[in-house]
Order: structure tokens, then sequence, then C-alpha cells
């Protein structure tokens, strides 16, 4: 009998999915100076974080930093959802990062748990991961759906459906599987809330008042009227292009397709924060981590929304 133990099927199939593309690098840490009177001087406590390809410098910590590789991080997350109870049948994995490669994001999707939000409207599995080498988080991995008529990324409203960690080091492994398992009925409750949301509908005072939320349109309250027409004339509004293109997109796509519903305002949303370029075209190099900020965006709007219900 052979004394090599071959891997886990489960893990086998998400080693096929090869490298981690742009975030398939490892950092290191080297001292920090500055220079006064022709002398360099280090600064104390503090580390250069340096990538092991570019030699790029891509952010300045603390000496008691914990270091999570972008490779690291995500080959946690496979052996979480190796130890799933997940159908991992036609898995994918799309891999992109942002700041240089200070950020790394990995989407796994599940298309073997694929549920129809309504008649030829399919929804399928998504995991996420982040991972951060410059402060701005943790590594983080959350649960989500794409709807697969449009692509958009779908956020859920369910906290439980995430967890995240200062380092991968002391994970509980087997906490996170488990957690991870109850994807699914996290994923079919959400497409309940979808098929609720269908039948609410909504006026377009009440859909212009919740892109402008998403918008961060602070000035909208500041109106007597909730008329959009008359709220378009205001130079406050009209200059907040995200506000401006939720509403164009909003009627124009969403409403024709699916109706005067919260459903379509959602994906009117949906579609922004997957699809939409940067406002500026100088952070579109950054659009990977415009796209997380966007989802929480996303998230923490529809889960006042849910709260007020």
């Amino acid at each position: 009998m052979s004394n090599v133990l071959s891997l886990n099927p489960r893990q086998e199939v998400l080693n096929d999915l090869g490298d981690y593309g742009k975030a398939d690098f490892n950092v290191y840490t080297r001292p920090v100076f500055f220079q006064a009177d022709e002398e360099l001087n280090r600064i104390p406590n503090k580390l250069a974080l340096v990538r092991d390809d570019t030699q790029n410098s891509l952010g300045v910590v603390s000496d008691s930093y914990q270091i999570a590789q972008h490779p690291d991080a995500f080959r946690t997350v496979e052996r979480i959802i190796a130890g799933s109870e997940l159908d991992l049948e036609g898995v994918k994995r799309t891999i992109s990062v942002s700041h240089g490669g200070a950020r790394a994001y990995a989407i796994y999707s599940l298309p073997a748990h694929t549920i129809e939000t309504s008649k030829g409207d399919p929804s399928a599995l998504q995991i996420s991961a982040r991972n951060s080498f410059d402060g701005s988080w943790c590594f983080h991995v959350d649960v989500g759906s794409v709807r697969m008529i449009c692509t958009n990324g779908q956020v859920f409203l369910e906290d439980f459906a995430m967890f995240k960690s200062k380092h991968t080091r002391g994970l509980n492994m087997a906490h996170a599987a488990r957690k991870l398992s109850n994807a699914v009925e996290v994923y079919a409750n959400e497409v309940d809330r979808w098929k609720e949301w269908q039948q609410t509908d909504v006026s377009e005072a009440e859909a212009f008042n919740i892109f402008g939320k998403v918008a961060n349109c602070k000035a909208l309250g500041s109106f007597d009227t909730a008329n959009p027409i008359d709220l378009l004339q205001e130079p406050e509004i009209y200059r907040n292009k995200t506000l401006i293109r939720l509403w164009d997109h909003y009627r124009a796509n969403e409403r024709k397709a699916l109706g005067s519903n919260l459903w379509a305002v959602y994906n009117a949303v949906t579609h922004w924060a997957t699809h939409t370029p940067a406002t500026k075209s100088t952070a579109q190099k950054n659009i990977a981590a415009i796209k997380v900020k966007r989802q929480d965006t996303v998230r923490s709007v529809f889960k006042e929304l849910a709260w007020a219900a």
C-alpha cells in the first residue's frame, strides 16, 4: 500500500483552479529610514511591506503587524470551502487586485447552487474573499449571489453569512466551514426576500430617495418636495453623478423589465455596484476596491430598509 495520502477530492477541485493571477505574490518587510543632515536614521517600530516580485512598497506598518499573504488567505478560503457541504460542481474563481496589489479579491461562483428568483431569472451562489496589506480591511469572507441574466453581484443582508479575522492564523477552520455550509439556507432566505420585493410596489419618490441614500446625496432631505421631476432641477441634486446614473438606469431598464417595485430598485443599485465604471477615470485602476465599497453601501442601505419594514 502506498504511503502517499491522496488529497481530499474536494480540495483537488479547488486546487485545479490554478494560481492566483495578479494576487500571486508575497510581501516581505524592510526597515524604514529618513534622511536628516545627510544621514539615514531608522524609524523605530515601523516596517515597509515590499512585494517580492516588483520590489514596490505597498505601505508602512508597525513591527507587530501580522502579514496574511494574499495566496495564503485565498488558500485558507478554499480549505474552508472544501470542508463545507457546498456542491463544488462547476465552481469558478476570479481574482482581482487594486492599489498596486495592496488589496486583493477572490470570487468563487457555485452554479450548482442556483435558485430562480422568478421564472427564467436564476441566481447562483457566490463566495467572495478580500485581503489587504494597507489596513483597509482584514481577511474577510462573505456570501452573495450573481443574477445570471445580467451578472449583477447581489449582496446578502444576513450578517452571519460573513466572517472576518485580523489574520488567518488561529482561524477555527471547522467552525468557518460549518458556517459556510449554512450559506445554502441563508441563500434560500434571501431569495424569499427578493421574491417579496417583487411584490413590493415603489413610487417614483420612494425609488429616488433610496438612490439618494446609495449615492450619499445629503442635500436630498433639505427640500420640501419629494417629486423627482422637481428635485432634478436643483443643482445639489443633478450634480450627484451617481444619483443621476441610478435614476436613469432604473427608468430606462430595470423598471421597464421588472416593474415599479423594490426588486427593480435593488437591481438598479446592484447593476451600478457591479458594472458602472469609476466616476473619475483616474480611479478606474482601483475599480475592484470601488466595487467592494459599493456593495457594502448597498448592503447597508437595504439593511436599513429591511429594519424599517
